[in-house]
């Protein structure tokens, strides 16, 4: 299924009236499709208008790297500046004749609220479908979804202009959905863009990859994660808080956004400084834990934990293999266990990996994948 609806009409998207969705970058986070705030990449952009400028714009970009780095806020952000473009706007931010220096478009340009409703005629975007009886998004993107694209493409666009697709999460498209999107790649139509956002393009034929423009998404700097943090927590965040979300993240401000909103900080703090102490609990304690964390229902608990085992064995991975005995983060001191060393570490996280990986392939009990995690890491 399209994130929009493939079937609105021209004149519905011309109609839109004062409630349409428009930028803002005042107050929070808004999702990729009405985001106008972006940081952390400027060198990609800088890149991107050059080749737009020169007029060697590719028909397909892959955006690659981590989730939550700013990926689809830069695939909508080049979508709504090419699409402005085209329209030849003179009374947009820049003039005819004066070169973007940015991809920045006024906040109450049409094309924004046309792409944020679904409604612009020469755009379209696709990704994973959201699976309403099991309440989660599907694992592959339908073929048929894909199979849409090569039409929609070939189509004259409205104005003269671009049409372009985004695909999100595009290396979970299966073998039948890479193998139609490659015969588009084949052929590209003039002035049609397709952008791939992937979080590992190793999923993806090699076929395709040789035929798109790569561009790489690095971690964030802790700088731009501090920025995004405050903008969307809706409370100030104490600095130690601040110092363990940005550690938690590793680069992501997508990670550190969920923390915030999703987490309790306070609890993270506790569950942090139980792994420190590992050794030093009873059965009870870890039972009581596997209990709290793995109760029937709250999926979101036990997979913060696990993504705190694994984040903790690979922080005392780093810090061994870099010779450091200590690290602060937020209020604990983590400090690798006498006689330890970097490969009992390596050993340790691969058999916790293995464990999780175990649990969640054969669906076993998440108490039970909890406590014989604790366990795992007691030694």
């Amino acid at each position: 299924m399209s994130l929009f609806d493939d079937d609105i009409m021209d004149d519905e998207a011309d109609n839109i009236g004062v409630d349409a969705p428009t930028l803002s970058s005042q107050q929070g986070l808004n999702p990729p499709n009405l985001s106008s705030f972006f940081i952390g990449h400027e060198t990609i952009e800088r890149n991107m208008l050059d080749i737009w400028h020169s007029k060697r714009m590719p028909h397909a970009i892959i955006l690659n790297g981590i989730k939550g780095v700013g990926k689809a806020t830069f695939a909508y952000r080049l979508s709504r500046f090419i699409m402005s473009q085209s329209e030849n706007d003179t009374s947009g931010l820049f003039g005819e004749d004066e070169k973007a220096e940015t991809l920045d478009i006024r906040h109450d340009h049409s094309v924004v609220s046309k792409i944020a409703s679904g409604g612009h005629p020469d755009f379209r975007a696709f990704g994973l479908p959201f699976d309403d009886a099991k309440g989660q998004f599907k694992k592959e993107i339908p073929v048929e979804d894909i199979r849409k694209i090569a039409p929609f493409l070939r189509q004259s666009s409205s104005n003269g202009g671009w049409r372009i697709v985004i695909i999100d999460d595009a290396n979970t498209m299966g073998r039948a959905g890479q193998n139609a999107l490659l015969k588009i790649l084949e052929e590209p139509p003039k002035n049609a863009l397709l952008i791939l956002i992937t979080h590992g393009a190793g999923g993806l034929l090699p076929t395709i990859r040789s035929r798109c423009r790569f561009v790489s998404f690095d971690p964030l700097p802790d700088s731009a994660i501090h920025e995004l943090m405050q903008k969307s927590s809706p409370t100030p965040l104490m600095p130690n808080d601040m110092d363990l979300i940005t550690a938690l993240a590793d680069g992501s401000a997508g990670k550190a956004i969920d923390l915030i909103q999703n987490g309790d900080i306070a609890s993270i703090h506790a569950m942090i400084d139980l792994l420190v102490t590992i050794k030093d609990h009873d059965e009870d304690k870890l039972n009581s834990v596997a209990l709290a964390y793995g109760k029937s229902g709250d999926k979101h608990a036990a997979d913060q934990l696990v993504t705190l085992v694994q984040w903790y064995l690979q922080t005392l991975i780093q810090m061994s293999a870099n010779g450091q005995d200590s690290l602060i983060i937020g209020y604990t001191d983590i400090k690798i266990p006498n006689g330890v060393t970097l490969q009992t570490l390596i050993k340790l996280k691969d058999s916790a990996n293995d464990h999780i990986e175990m649990c969640i392939r054969g669906s076993l009990d998440k108490r039970y994948m909890i406590y014989k995690l604790l366990r795992i890491m007691q030694g």
